[in-house]
């Protein structure tokens, strides 16, 4: 359980490195507000400094005279001036959310200050690279005022790597938001590793094709609030498809026994499947058409994915059908059965009745017999120069062997098309199948389908906007604790991502409405084309020119913050910035 705060005034030596090399010796007063969840400073007082290459503290200033009692009142005590502006939105973004609250919940508050304050620094540069956060603190408040250095966040991701109660309980505070009709999308990226220190990165698809060994990223995200749920790793050569097990075993130890799991074909085996169903889940996965027992259903509906009656809703360039089936499967018995003589561990089969859902979409099609074209004419090239058909790679050995029969007549080599093979490839370009034990209308099943590609927004948005192209650390556990901090980070980015495509919406209602006056149309409008063409970054970066300065003297403080424009006012507004 997290530490409870004591109320008490604490104080404590600071030594802040400076630029020119010099360390400051500070001696600062904090106490801890429970309202906003972190120490406030009280006092920060210089009382020495070493200069640069020297190893003893120096005074800094030299004792003073004695003023008189109005030269007492009007000196300046103390002055400040930070950045304020993008500061608040992100604070109120990590308030509202109820990810800050999820973080503090799940470990003592030291360590969630320094896990927030990191993944608000990645947020608010667009991914910088953390080193930068040792000068752009000074002037960006965070709820970690102590100061982060290399080795504050170093230490911090060892010990957030080593502490899986804190990460799996973070994880159930995220699955306790999701509603009854929740569906999970489930997915993989890879990360590139230089390091030869990190066990879990091996030689398998590389998704960045840099010829680097790979860690995997493996994510479950809520493809209807456009949140991620919780993530794991695993060695990079792994395959996607033996990650489902556990997948579930995850999910049913986070409370979460009934959501639906969207995934692509990737992740598709009968056995699979089994384990789903077994565990009580719905889903929805891409299935290859080459399988023995969907191929057959297309050529019985190829006429029917033709007919106008099938064509979908809300894409008319796709046509769509349902079979239903009585699908066999096996699984493993867990237990003994001395009635009927089963033995734990032997196989059984069961069945369930399935949803299979056929496509057909013409332009598809096209594009996919394009694309076969293309490579095997690049394909034909290749062994008519004298490239031998075991130097290609693998995937490029079996179109070669598929596709053509390759002969040398003295030194001409000829590589001709077996055309009945690239007829019947291309007979079924433009198919595609989903199946489902939940979904029955292949219009519904396609739609939840398709917003499972949210979660590929996610995986760029991890790439570039929380510095996650590389590992950048040396050791397994570390980059554990540095990947939580940057999905901490991610949380924050797809929230406030969802909250401007609905403040988008908002404005376009209002807009439509014709109920505003001729000012306030005016700056509406104006707002919603700014919002439609500034990236997100960038929004919050507009607001970073807001400071607030505090000046203290003996008998009175003051404050105040940059003005801003009547369009800035109203956006703080809609996203409920001035509400709280």
């Amino acid at each position: 359980m997290p530490a409870k705060p004591s109320g008490e005034i604490k104080t404590k030596i600071v030594r802040q490195p400076q630029k020119n090399g010099d360390i400051y010796i500070l001696e600062r007063q904090t106490i801890y507000d429970p309202d906003k969840k972190y120490n406030k400073v009280l006092s920060s007082k210089l009382i020495a400094k070493i200069p640069k290459g020297e190893k003893d503290p120096v005074p800094t200033r030299p004792k003073r005279s004695k003023a008189t009692k109005s030269d007492t009142e009007t000196k300046i005590v103390s002055a400040k001036r930070m950045h304020v502006g993008m500061m608040d939105i992100i604070d109120h973004i990590g308030k509202v959310s109820g990810i800050d609250d999820a973080v503090y919940a799940s470990t003592d508050i030291g360590t969630a200050q320094k896990i927030i304050s990191l993944a608000r620094y990645l947020l608010a540069t667009n991914g910088q690279s953390l080193p930068g956060i040792q000068t752009w603190q000074f002037n960006h408040p965070l709820p970690y005022e102590d100061g982060i250095s290399e080795d504050v966040y170093h230490n911090l991701f060892v010990q957030v790597g080593l502490d899986e109660s804190l990460q799996q309980s973070f994880f159930k505070k995220r699955c306790e938001s999701l509603s009854v009709e929740d569906a999970l999308a489930y997915d993989s990226s890879t990360i590139s590793v230089y390091s030869e220190n990190q066990n879990d990165a091996r030689f398998g698809f590389n998704k960045a094709h840099d010829g680097l060994k790979t860690i995997k990223l493996l994510t479950l995200y809520s493809i209807d609030s456009r949140q991620p749920i919780a993530f794991t790793k695993q060695p990079g050569n792994l395959p996607d498809v033996i990650s489902v097990t556990n997948a579930i075993k995850q999910l049913t130890a986070l409370g979460v026994n009934t959501t639906e799991i969207v995934t692509d074909n990737g992740y598709y085996s009968e056995q699979n499947l089994s384990e789903l169903l077994q565990a009580g889940f719905d889903f929805i996965t891409l299935a290859k058409i080459s399988l023995k027992w969907i191929r057959p259903e297309i050529d019985r509906h190829m006429e029917a994915l033709d007919d106008f009656r099938t064509i979908c809703p809300f894409d008319h360039a796709t046509h769509g059908v349902t079979v239903v089936l009585m699908q066999e499967f096996k699984k493993i018995r867990k237990y003994s059965n001395h009635k009927n003589g089963a033995e734990k561990g032997s196989e059984e089969t069961f069945k369930r009745r399935i949803y299979l859902h056929i496509y057909f979409n013409k332009s598809r099609q096209t594009d996919d017999k394009t694309a076969l074209d293309d490579d095997l004419y690049e394909l034909k090239t290749l062994l008519e120069s004298g490239t031998a058909i075991e130097d290609l790679a693998p995937a490029a050995q079996e179109k070669a062997s598929k596709y053509f029969t390759v002969k040398r007549w003295g030194g001409k080599i000829t590589a001709t098309a077996n055309n009945k093979a690239i007829k019947d490839a291309n007979k079924y370009h433009g198919y595609f199948a989903l199946v489902s034990n939940k979904e029955k209308d292949p219009f519904e099943c396609l739609r939840k389908y398709r917003k499972r590609e949210t979660i590929e927004s996610f995986f760029e948005a991890e790439k570039q906007h929380a510095d996650g192209t590389r590992a950048r650390v040396w050791y397994t556990d570390t980059l554990r604790g540095r990947m939580f901090v940057q999905f901490i980070s991610l949380c924050y980015y797809e929230y406030f991502s969802e909250e401007i495509r609905k403040l988008k919406a908002v404005l376009d209602n209002e807009i439509n409405s014709g109920n505003l006056k001729s000012e306030d149309l005016k700056t509406t409008k104006k707002l919603r084309t700014w919002v439609n063409n500034t990236p997100l970054y960038l929004q919050l970066q507009w607001f970073d020119t807001i400071e607030q300065v505090e000046i203290s003297t003996k008998l009175r403080s003051r404050r105040w913050n940059t003005e801003i424009t009547s369009c800035d006012a109203l956006y703080l507004e809609k996203i409920g910035l001035n509400q709280e």
